[in-house]
């Protein structure tokens, strides 16, 4: 029986503004979301899932930290900063540590995206780089760029057959509008299958990239291409 040990996956979270021990909000604060959610991802993945801890936007303190973490594990996953143009912390360290690819990918959510690779060499492997997966920072994008591109990586490394979710041509069971932007969109939606046979999907409701709370409804994405949308009874593929 082929054997492959289980991925150790490390998620971190930076921001002074982050609060995850449950303590009033102040000013400019706001609730930790998206490492707790990405580590709930990583286990339903079948990897270790690693707590990296909530990281303080201090470039040094982050370079240490990402360094140490890359000794640990086999991938490193981050949220936010990584839009074009956009100055953070972690774009800056990853940008000099590591070897970095910033993209914009043709979707909504989850345009902007990163990966690269963290020089982790020893002794025994001088040769060892870490992959670094760059998520964006809105909670709906970085669940959906995790899904669509981290997970199925996490899943090969891991040596499976099968490395994306199901996919199913569903009955739209009402319009799922969009406007024309040149990209596809990834439409959250809840699906149950009727007398039919067929999966019929219904919109969650909120569809902007910050609605995480609508989103957790959700039990897929509906791909829908560039246009003015699905109409009513029509078919579209649903991950």
């Amino acid at each position: 029986v082929p054997v492959v040990r289980r991925a150790r996956i490390t998620v971190l979270s930076t921001g002074d503004e982050l609060v995850d021990d449950g303590s009033p909000l102040a000013l400019g604060q706001i609730r930790e979301s998206n490492k707790t959610m990405l580590l709930a991802l990583v286990a339903d993945a079948g990897a270790v899932a690693i707590d990296g801890g909530v990281v303080r936007d201090d470039e040094a303190v982050l370079e240490a930290t990402l360094r140490a973490l890359a000794g640990e594990c086999d991938a490193i996953i981050t949220s936010g900063g990584v839009s074009m143009g956009d100055y953070d912390v972690v774009k800056a360290v990853l940008s000099r540590i590591a070897e970095m690819r910033w993209m914009q990918i043709a979707i909504k959510p989850a345009k902007p995206f990163a990966f690269g690779l963290l020089d982790s060499a020893t002794a025994a492997e001088p040769d060892r780089r870490v992959p670094v997966i760059g998520l964006p920072g809105n909670p709906v994008s970085s669940l959906v760029s995790f899904e669509l591109f981290a997970r199925p990586a996490i899943r090969q490394m891991m040596g499976h057959p099968v490395i994306g979710r199901p996919m199913l041509a569903a009955v739209a069971a009402e319009p799922l509008r969009r406007r024309v932007d040149g990209k596809t969109h990834y439409i959250r939606v809840h699906g149950t299958f009727g007398p039919d046979g067929r999966l019929h999907v219904r919109s969650v409701g909120g569809q902007g990239s910050h609605q995480l709370a609508a989103t957790a409804l959700a039990n897929g994405l509906a791909i829908v291409p560039d246009g003015d949308g699905i109409e009513f009874g029509d078919s579209v593929p649903v991950i």
